[in-house]
């Protein structure tokens, strides 16, 4: 028995067997042939690629949702980046080497200027863009969807010393259990598909490569970050009470009935699931609608700016499918680790600190209208709240504010018709809003808390940065406090307050949440059941002493512990 460590990133518990995946040929060692020929390959392969992302991109949707699918868009703009693809045409025709070539040596130099950035931003598009040059060679090379040592045909956990989601896509997921990577972080893109497949998953479990087998017998704890390798007796005893206690829970949490969450005491607390501006939007039957809308999306699969028409019908499908239910859309939030070629961002040696979200909107006046107009239009067909990101200071409110009023006047003065008193509120992410929350409760209908920016940026831990990642923990301290003040903020002002981050479905976190003054949850559409089963059992008032309990607290550990604590006994009622 042989019992490796890693980051616990999906949850969940599985025995099985492995199955190693292999390294990835470079690609085709055969002399080129003419520029001509090279290049009539490359196109030909650039067109084949296109069209098995987008298959790519529908098999995820169905299978796995839009947060998932969302991966594989990212290598669809990656593929839509001219420079980079141009300079592979160049190379083929200026030093007349093959394709394959070219795309491997323009990859290479592609990864030496942005390692020199010392980025992690940056690191973690590198391993996208090797993986986008990879699956071109492999399609040049008339390549299956999977090679044929990975398509299993009984269970397995794949040992692999890394995962891109297009790998994770193509395999049949009826025999996917798990998967284990020697490389990685919790934040990684294969990490995310994995939450939402429901399997559980480890990353940086060093030596993993060298001591499995194919066939081996292996254990994996996606909770603890625990991967034992032919396991002994007791320890597939212990693992397999906790699938089933898992199993059981599961039936537990989908028999609780839909419709509207109030707590024990009586307390009404909204549930509303994230979305993106896609083809297909999650069911709203047991929520109270789309707490989290974001319009970034359409942008990304664009080649050029999307017209107020286009973003118009996008967001009304959205409204008339929500049936009354509110849409909460969240103006653009491109920038930091979402970039368009057509939009000529400015290359940074820290995005996420830079020229991001409603800091370009409000730099580019014009192209922000198109958008404000389309939501305000797609409002007269529903409810509809609007949403700022990464308010810094008062002076971007008020002129965001500014702008979507003139855009209300400019649509009256053409004969358009409009939504009227549209709700306005901000996402606080930033610590700068969190001090001065007070000075913006005045100008915000609505704060809604970004919990995955906010922790990254109070901790001062890029959260795609593997060397940092163990800062990135909502459960310390400083968050927590952050999130108490945001509470008893917004409570005196009397601004509505909800989370639409990934702690709003922690299960642990939730009753602390509530404690702080939360009356809304905008999570993940799979995390319905469970999140609704534990608020109906939490008492608002106890949870409001639980909070005030937890922010003495120093240890992190002990912050957990508590939590997770009362969170179990809670899940028992």
């Amino acid at each position: 028995m042989k019992i490796f460590y890693g980051s616990g990133c999906a949850d969940g518990y599985v025995i099985s067997e492995v199955l190693k995946k292999k390294a990835q040929e470079a690609g085709s060692a055969r002399l080129p042939g003419n520029s001509e020929e090279e290049l009539r390959l490359f196109e030909e392969g650039m067109e084949r690629l296109g069209e098995r992302l987008d298959a790519l991109y529908q098999k995820t949707l169905e299978e796995s949702g839009e947060e998932a699918a969302e991966l594989i868009e990212t290598y669809q703009v990656i593929l839509c980046d001219r420079q980079f693809f141009d300079g592979i045409r160049a190379r083929i025709h200026q030093e007349k080497i093959s394709c394959f070539a070219a795309i491997r040596e323009e990859n290479m130099a592609c990864e030496k200027i942005f390692s020199e950035m010392e980025d992690a931003y940056m690191r973690e598009r590198i391993e996208d863009i090797r993986a986008v040059c990879g699956e071109l060679i492999s399609v040049i090379c008339g390549g299956p969807d999977a090679p044929a040592d990975e398509k299993p045909e009984k269970p397995v956990v794949i040992v692999a010393d890394a995962l891109t989601p297009v790998d994770t896509v193509k395999m049949d997921k009826r025999y996917l259990g798990g998967f284990v990577t020697e490389t990685g972080g919790e934040t990684s893109h294969a990490v995310i598909l994995a939450r939402a497949l429901g399997i559980p998953a480890v990353t940086g479990a060093a030596g993993i490569m060298e001591a499995a087998r194919d066939g081996m017998k292996i254990l994996l704890d996606g909770m603890e970050g625990k991967v034992i390798l032919e396991p002994d007796p007791a320890a597939e005893m212990e693992a397999g009470h906790r699938m089933r206690k898992a199993r059981e829970d599961a039936l537990r949490f989908a028999k609780e009935p839909a419709g509207a969450v109030y707590t024990a005491d009586n307390e009404r607390i909204r549930l509303a699931v994230n979305a993106s501006d896609d083809a297909r939007l999650p069911d709203l039957g047991g929520c109270d609608g789309i707490g989290l809308f974001r319009t970034e999306f359409l942008y990304m699969q664009q080649g050029d700016y999307p017209s107020e028409d286009m973003l118009y019908q996008a967001y009304r499908r959205a409204v008339e499918e929500a049936d009354g239910k509110e849409v909460v859309f969240r103006t653009l939030d491109i920038g930091g680790d979402k970039a368009l070629g057509y939009m000529g961002l400015p290359e940074e040696e820290n995005p996420f600190l830079g020229y991001r979200a409603v800091r370009i909107c409000v730099d580019r006046p014009e192209m922000f209208k198109v958008q404000l107009r389309a939501m305000l239009r797609a409002a007269l067909h529903g409810k509809v709240k609007i949403m700022f990101p990464m308010i810094s200071n008062l002076e971007e409110l008020l002129y965001c504010r500014e702008i979507l009023g003139g855009c209300r006047k400019e649509l009256a003065k053409e004969g358009v018709a409009c939504g009227e008193d549209i709700p306005v509120g901000i996402m606080v992410e930033t610590p700068s809003a969190v001090m001065i929350l007070d000075q913006l409760a005045p100008y915000a209908d609505f704060f809604s808390v970004g919990t995955n920016d906010l922790t990254q940026y109070i901790m001062a831990s890029d959260r795609g940065n593997p060397a940092v990642q163990k800062l990135y923990d909502p459960f310390y301290p400083a968050v927590l406090r952050a999130l108490y003040h945001i509470g008893k903020t917004a409570r005196k002002a009397g601004v509505a307050l909800s989370v639409c981050g990934e702690t709003a479905a922690d299960i642990s976190m939730i009753p602390f949440l509530l404690g702080c003054g939360v009356e809304k949850l905008s999570i993940a559409e799979p995390a319905l059941p469970k999140v609704r089963y534990l608020v109906r059992r939490l008492h608002r008032e106890e949870c409001a002493l639980l909070a005030k309990e937890i922010i003495r607290i120093t240890s992190i550990r002990k912050i957990k512990e508590r939590l997770q604590e009362y969170a179990e006994n809670a899940l028992k009622r």
